[in-house]
């Protein structure tokens, strides 16, 4: 049967395992001021219930490339999508408990980060050589929309239904047993290599490595540093100004943020993305400015304008990255080095914590406005980074 159906079939197959374990991710962001008054949290702990997933993210993404390069896309991605639904399972029974809700996080970063890292390779293999952008282009766009379908669900969920904290978790968990069945009949792509050693590797050639330093790691870092403040924190700080409709903006900014990804397509296509990554850093270092300014005069619905840039400064920067990945990588490292970019790119989710860790030591506006400063000098990098750069551009391995 795996060998019988379409390659578009099968790679529609894939995208909607990925958009659903995306969807997954932001279910419980909307949520975030009510863990946080419902348990009496501080702003920090808050962060914490978001960030926490990041560091399963971290190690699915040291393994799961590895692991799938050894031992198939199937063996990695199947099992990790059913980890997705015990993750939302988690959530439900632990939404009075702190601790329950962090180890709850811990388990979804690391389904997600194994999907969407080996997801990306195994469409990029289902679409075959060659077209590196469509596949990078497939990828963003279905996790993008999945990160931002959550929120504005959980939202109705809140206004309509009953159990706010119950039924958008059982929802994902109806999906991901619905997504199993789409997913499994999908052929593997990069069979089991018995003789292959096992290790953690970053998979990027040697030929590529200055390229790779250069233009694709100092842009990468800031791929969900971005997106992760309109996600989480700003929402969060502006809460006191918002009377009753605090769940509402937090899904409004997720929502807004996540789909402020799609207009990726059109910059990137249009401009390649050795021209495209400077200015989706430009992007999401104005969002910080604007987000920054709603903080500081209580005008939350500058929150709103923030977002938007936000989100296409991660998608710019993630289809950009990804393409030129898929372009550098040899059949037998790609899991790694797919799986590499989202590493080097997920740690940015920890930037609300790290904001609010500066700000009890300083203050949240002076820790904001630091990051805005740090962000607008990576952008000034990666610019002329980019200019330099000639051997293997985003533009000429994507177009």
């Amino acid at each position: 049967m795996q060998e019988r159906l379409p390659m578009n079939r099968q790679v529609v197959r894939i995208a909607i395992g990925m958009f659903v374990v995306a969807y997954g991710t932001n279910v419980s962001t909307p949520f975030l001021v009510l863990y946080k008054s419902r348990l009496a949290l501080s702003t920090s702990q808050t962060m914490a219930i978001f960030v926490v997933y990041v560091v399963g993210i971290l190690a699915s993404l040291v393994l799961g490339g590895a692991l799938s390069d050894r031992f198939g896309r199937r063996p990695i991605v199947l099992p990790m999508i059913a980890m997705s639904g015990l993750a939302s399972v988690g959530m439900i029974f632990g939404r009075d408990e702190f601790i329950a809700l962090l180890v709850s996080r811990l388990v979804l970063g690391a389904a997600s980060g194994a999907v969407l890292g080996v997801g990306a390779a195994w469409l990029l293999e289902l679409f075959g050589p060659g077209n590196e952008h469509r596949a990078a282009l497939t990828t963003t766009l279905v996790s993008f929309a999945g990160f931002g379908g959550g929120a504005p669900v959980s939202a109705v969920f809140h206004w309509l239904l009953p159990a706010p904290l119950v039924l958008p978790f059982l929802l994902h968990v109806v999906a991901i047993v619905g997504v199993l069945v789409i997913v499994w009949p999908v052929r593997e792509t990069h069979r089991s290599k018995a003789g292959h050693r096992l290790r953690p590797s970053f998979g990027v050639p040697v030929a590529a490595r200055r390229t790779f330093l250069m233009v694709i790691l100092p842009a990468v870092i800031w791929m969900f540093a971005f997106p992760s403040m309109g996600f989480a924190l700003f929402p969060v700080l502006i809460s006191d100004a918002v009377e009753g409709g605090e769940v509402a903006i937090a899904a409004a900014a997720g929502a807004i943020t996540a789909w402020g990804g799609l207009g990726a397509k059109s910059i990137v296509g249009r401009l390649g993305g050795r021209v495209a990554l400077p200015i989706g850093m430009a992007c999401g270092t104005l969002g910080y400015v604007i987000g920054t300014i709603a903080f500081a005069t209580d005008r939350w619905p500058l929150v709103l304008v923030a977002a938007p840039l936000l989100g296409v400064a991660s998608g710019v920067i993630t289809m950009s990255c990804l393409a030129l990945a898929g372009a550098m990588a040899t059949n037998e490292q790609r899991g790694s080095l797919t799986s590499t970019v989202y590493l080097l790119g997920y740690p940015g989710m920890t930037m609300p914590l790290i904001v609010t860790s500066i700000g009890s030591a300083l203050t949240i506006s002076t820790a904001l406005v630091i990051v805005t400063i740090v962000a607008g000098v990576a952008t000034v990098f990666v610019f002329f980074a980019g200019m330099r750069s000639g051997a293997l551009t985003v533009g000429n391995a994507a177009d």
